[in-house]
C-alpha cells in the first residue's frame, strides 16, 4: 500500500469518526430555521382580556393580532424575515383595549441567540412581560 493511499485512508477514517460523534449530519430542522421573537406572561397577573389586541415589533418588523391566553399563559410572537440581521433589536410591545386605546407600551433590547447549537440561522429572542408591565429577558 502506498503512503498516499494510507494517508487518504487515515484521513477518511478520522473524518468519519469526527462527524459521527457529535457532528450534525443533517441540516437544522425546518421549524428551527425561522428567526423569531416572543413575549409571554402569566395571563392572570395582568388585566387584559380577549378584546385586547397587540402590536409586537423587533426593529422595523411588526405583527398585530388579538391577544389569546393558553391556560394561565399569554404569548405573542413575531416571525422575522430571513434577511433580518440585527442581533440586538429593540423589541416593543403595545397592548390596546377594544377601542384601540393603548393600555400598555413596553420596550427592551434583546440579544438574539441560536435556538439550537450549530443553527446560525435559527435566531430567537424570548422576553417575559412582568406584572409591573416591564419586559424582561428570560435567558
Amino acid at each position: 500500500m502506498t503512503r498516499a493511499l494510507r494517508c487518504a485512508g487515515i484521513t477518511f477514517a478520522a473524518l468519519a469518526t469526527l462527524t459521527a460523534c457529535g457532528g450534525r449530519p443533517e441540516p437544522c430542522p425546518a421549524l428551527d430555521l425561522i428567526p423569531r421573537v416572543g413575549v409571554s406572561w402569566r395571563a392572570e397577573s395582568l388585566p387584559y382580556d380577549a378584546a385586547t389586541t397587540y402590536r409586537l415589533c423587533a426593529a422595523q418588523d411588526c405583527t398585530t393580532g388579538a391577544l389569546q391566553a393558553y391556560g394561565d399563559q399569554a404569548h405573542v410572537s413575531l416571525d422575522l424575515p430571513e434577511s433580518f440581521d440585527d442581533r440586538t433589536p429593540q423589541v416593543t410591545l403595545r397592548l390596546s383595549d377594544d377601542s384601540g386605546t393603548p393600555v400598555l407600551n413596553a420596550a427592551r433590547t434583546v440579544t438574539l441567540q441560536q435556538a439550537e447549537d450549530g443553527c446560525e440561522q435559527a435566531l430567537t429572542g424570548t422576553l417575559q412581560l412582568t406584572a409591573d408591565g416591564e419586559l424582561k429577558d428570560v435567558r
